[in-house]
Parts: structure tokens; sequence; C-alpha cells
């Protein structure tokens, strides 16, 4: 409430003076008055309930929510890893062709997904008014505290059955690389060279070879085929979801061990059946080896703790869940966020009841925000999933043009600057 003295003579100046003044300490008193509050801003829509707490200053208390704020990032998809450019669209349209045989989902070069931004915050401010002939300025300091979670995306219903499709791919995949259970599937759309006279279900044990840099040998025994792969590289999965390049060198957080085998690497000898004679036929079955030397088997070490899992440049690719989605999460690091700011008032009414306000300042978050897509690396020592949440606002750049947008408006928001509108009504 702003006081303000007028005078026409001496006695009319005492007189008014006094009014105003006791009208002033009136006002100003702890808590003999309450005044509701609407306010529309940056942060969203609130509301506060303010009590004077002496002449120089006032209580406000209340809640801020920003209702939702929708964005609809979308991801490329890519054929296996390293394979050579002019076959992706080939080898996808094979695949996609199957699955849509297999799945009744016919699988996309791209993945839409659908996120909202929301805040709810509590806030106690303290208005302080250091002017005393200028009750309309105030300086506010006090803060917000809510939860971290500003931002939660997920794969866009449409592009679920997309996913399907691809962590059913890459399910298939992986068995076969597994070189376990039979699954007879079009082996020609995953890229297998079937030998001569061959069909699906004799082929499926053949190990499934990505690319041009396999070179196939092929030993036929009675019908029976053993396949070998020399100088070979394969991929860990049939689709990936790319997301740009490492920005920094990444390290295992803990122990990794690896959820399935691929490759043909450090030979075994495994009964495939017998030939025309009765005999036992077996053939020679290898795993491959990961960069680190080791056989990429179900239970054996992929990374130690403190291990580089990928360098600075390294492309980023990302797979489905379980649950065959892909999660987009957005979080700030305090619950409690301080608040400075100012603000200026005025009244809109005769009886001086209702004021109209406004208040700017900024909300420190403790940081850049986080933007983390969270993806399966591999599987603990007691066989469950770990999970490695990528932070795309330090752990990647290169990223594809709507992400990159979302991102980057993202990293100015260590400090996030308010602006709001308040009417004030006097209750009591």
């Amino acid at each position: 409430m702003t006081c303000m003295l007028l005078a026409t003579s001496p006695a009319m100046a005492e007189g008014k003076q006094n009014f105003f003044t006791r009208q002033c300490v009136s006002d100003r008193k702890w808590f003999n008055h309450i005044d509701v509050a609407g306010t529309i801003g940056t942060s969203g829509l609130g509301f506060d309930i303010s009590v004077p707490m002496s002449e120089w200053a006032q209580l406000r208390v209340g809640g801020v929510w920003m209702p939702y704020f929708h964005f609809d990032p979308s991801f490329g998809v890519e054929v296996a890893e390293d394979l050579p450019e002019d076959m992706q669209g080939e080898r996808f349209q094979h695949i996609s062709d199957m699955m849509t045989n297999l799945l009744g989902t016919k699988p996309e070069l791209r993945v839409k997904m659908e996120g909202d931004l929301s805040m709810s915050n509590f806030k106690c401010l303290v208005d302080i008014f250091p002017i005393k002939k200028n009750r309309n300025f105030h300086v506010t300091v006090g803060f917000y505290y809510g939860g971290t979670n500003l931002i939660t995306a997920g794969v866009s219903q449409y592009s679920m059955r997309n996913l399907t499709a691809i962590g059913a791919l890459n399910s298939l995949y992986k068995k076969a690389l597994s070189d376990k259970d039979a699954i007879v599937v079009d082996v020609k759309a995953l890229g297998i060279d079937l030998p001569p006279g061959a069909t699906s279900g004799n082929a499926n044990h053949n190990l499934r070879a990505w690319g041009e840099k396999a070179e196939r040998k092929v030993t036929v025994w009675d019908d029976l085929y053993q396949c070998e792969i020399e100088n070979s590289v394969y991929a860990e999965n049939a689709f990936n979801v790319t997301l740009g390049e490492y920005s920094h060198d990444i390290v295992a957080k803990e122990d990794i061990y690896y959820n399935y085998t691929a490759g043909l690497d450090n030979p075994y000898n495994e009964s495939i059946g017998k030939d025309a004679s009765g005999k036992d036929v077996y053939r020679e079955v290898r795993y491959q080896t990961d960069e680190n030397g080791r056989p990429i088997v179900k239970g054996g070490i992929r990374y130690h703790k403190g291990e580089l899992m990928h360098k600075a440049g390294d492309p980023i690719r990302v797979v489905p869940d379980e649950s065959n989605q892909i999660y987009v999460t957005g979080r700030s690091w305090w619950k409690l966020k301080p608040f400075i700011g100012v603000g200026y008032s005025v009244p809109i009414t005769k009886d001086r009841r209702t004021m109209l306000g406004v208040d700017a300042g900024i909300t420190i978050w403790g940081g850049t925000p986080a933007v983390e897509v969270r993806t399966p690396l591999g599987q603990d020592v007691n066989g469950n999933t770990i999970y490695d949440n990528l932070n795309l606002v330090k752990d990647a750049k290169g990223m594809p043009g709507s992400v990159n947008k979302y991102v980057n408006l993202v990293k100015i928001l260590p400090v996030m600057p308010e602006i709001s509108v308040r009417i004030a009504q006097r209750i009591w």
C-alpha cells in the first residue's frame, strides 16, 4: 500500500500526516491483513497469499505450476553399425518387408517422440520495501521448492509400432548371433548368403554377417553345413537409433557383462547331427572377440569399472529397452531453488484494495539441467540389466536438428529468468 502525504496548510498537513502515518503503520503491522493474488509468467500459473511482516516487509507463500509445453523431437534409425552407406537403403527395405510379413508392423527410418515440459513448485518469498517514500517498489528474496523433473518424453504412439518391430528384430538378430535356439525366418533379409541348396531351416545356425567385411567359407557334409567367417566385424544390433556423436570419452561406472553371444572365435565343437552312415557330425563354433580381445559370450565381462566404453567422436547409438521404449527425461539438480528479484505494484481501484504488480528476477537451478536418454548396456554379475543414462547436454554433439534445438534450449537455463504479472486483492 502506497502512503502519500498531501498538505494545503500546516494544520491540514499535520492532520494528513497523522492520518497517513497511522494508516501506513496500521497497514504494515505483522499479520493485520491478508492479500490473495494470482500470477502468470515464465514459470507458469501461480497464486500466493501475502501478509505484512513489518513496516518494511511482507511475506508471500504459494505455488506455481507450468502447464504442459508439448514438443516432439525425432531420431533417425540406422541399419546395423558400420554398414556401408550404399547398402543401408537396400538392407533396410529387405528387413522392413520381412518384419511386415512377420509382425504385421513395418519399420520406418525415423522414430518420433512426444514430450512435455512441466514444472510445479512451492514458493516462499519476502518483499522488502527499501524506499520509505515509495512503497510501490520492492526487492524480493526467497526460494522455490519442487521436483527436479522438467521433461518427460517417450516414443509416440505412432512410432511405438516402429520400435516394436525394431526390438523384435534386434532380439532375433542376437539369438542368431548367439547361434542357439533355431529361429526359422527369412534369413536372406537378415543379410545371410545361403549356400547352394540350403534352406532357411538348416541355415539358421550360421552366423549372421553384416555388410561386406565378412568373408564366408562353406563346407558341405552330407547336406549339413559348416560356416566359418574370417576377418569379420559384426553389428551388436540390427537396428539402432542415432543421436550424433560423443563429445568426450565415456567410461564404465561399474562392471558390465554381455547378455548375448556373438561371432565365431575361440573354437569349440558342437554336434549338428549324423551323416548318412550314422556317424556323428560336428562343426567348429567360434566366438567373436571385442575391442579388448575378450570373447563376446553371455555372462562374460564386457567392461570393467573405469574402462573406456566410447571415445570422443564415436557415434551415439541407442536401442529400445525391454518394453520397446526409448525414454528422454530432463531434470534440474536442486529441489530448493533460490530466487532474487525486484518488483513494482500500483493500486488499480479507488479503495486501493486491488493491486497490479510486475516482478522480475532469477531462479538459480544449481547448474545446467540434464537431458538424459536411457539405453541398455548389458547386465551386472547377477544378470540384471544395466542402463546408461546418457546426458545429451554434456555427453553429445552433432545431434539431429529437432533434438539439438531442445538441448540447446536447456543449456541456457542454469539460471531461469522469471518475469510475472501479479494481481492481488485484499480480503481482510
